[in-house]
């Protein structure tokens, strides 16, 4: 695959750095599908890496430096170097929702970071990212999906909530669920009956042919743990909340929406890190 990068809002707290992956050889005849690849700065490339380069362009809006890993958002922070733990808290900022009352609040288990910013984050994925990564390469306006992982996946979610129609596949594993006492179910329940038609991919009209397609993935081996954590009791395999059941539940609770074709599927003896780049092999698959 051939790299495009650039840094948007450069010298503004605003700074991202965009990396846009392209497959080589000709296009399809509409363009690439497009992956948005929440959290692929630390995962990207894939290890180990593909057979063979995916039938999809991969979008990548970063928190961090190039060189930067994920360690996750449980981890000591004297375990992470300064750029690391200013890009996760970058992270948790641009990948959950507001309060209530539109404005910003505490992360629930790291009440140094600031959340809420999901919609400023999703109006410059929609608007300024995906205008120069259209720029770069030819894009196929009708199949871009967003994938994300924990935080990430509970952003995907929110993006359903907020753009509705924007994404024609939404993929999440493990998505946190139990941020907030399940804040994002109750904006879940207020997504619309009917979708009426309107932009989607890439801001380009298009008819809805098919439903939004919504894919939902979790480890068999993983457990939420929604509490901050005590180094001075460390957590067992058996601590924390299984996260399939509460999977299944949302998509019974999304199975009244015509529009919207909700799956689970399980990844076998998978954790929640390992789930992150589990998920996105996968994910690559179903976009492309």
């Amino acid at each position: 695959m051939t790299l495009r990068e650039t840094a948007l809002a450069s010298g503004t707290p605003d700074a991202r750095r965009v990396r846009l992956h392209v497959p080589e050889g000709r296009p399809p005849r509409d363009g690439w599908p497009l992956l948005v690849l929440l959290d692929g700065d630390w995962i990207w490339p894939l290890d180990p890496p593909l057979g063979a380069s995916p039938a999809c362009a991969v979008l990548i809006p970063g928190h961090g430096g190039p060189q930067s890993r994920f360690q996750g958002a449980e981890a000591p922070a004297p375990a992470q170097d300064a750029p690391q733990a200013q890009a996760l808290a970058r992270r948790a900022l641009d990948f959950t929702p507001p309060s209530p009352d539109g404005g910003r609040w505490p992360d629930p288990r790291r009440p140094e970071w600031q959340c809420g910013g999901a919609d400023a984050f999703l109006d410059a994925l929609l608007g300024p990212m995906l205008v120069w990564a259209s720029a770069q390469a030819p894009l196929d306006p009708a199949r871009l999906s967003l994938y994300g992982h924990s935080y990430g996946g509970l952003c995907a979610l929110y993006a359903l909530v907020r753009h509705p129609g924007r994404f024609a596949r939404t993929i999440c594993a493990s998505p946190s669920l139990w941020w907030r006492d399940g804040w994002l179910e109750t904006l879940l329940d207020g997504l619309p009956r009917a979708l009426p038609p309107g932009p989607q991919a890439c801001g380009a009209p298009s008819p809805r042919a098919a439903p939004i397609r919504l894919t939902l993935m979790a480890g068999t081996d993983e457990r939420w743990h929604p509490r901050p954590l005590d180094p001075g009791h460390p957590r067992r395999p058996a601590d924390g909340i299984p996260t399939l059941p509460r999977l299944e539940a949302l998509c019974r609770r999304l199975a009244g929406l015509a529009w919207l074709d909700c799956a689970l599927e399980r990844l076998d003896g998978i954790q929640h890190g390992d789930a992150l780049r589990a998920g996105a092999r996968r994910a690559l698959a179903l976009a492309a």
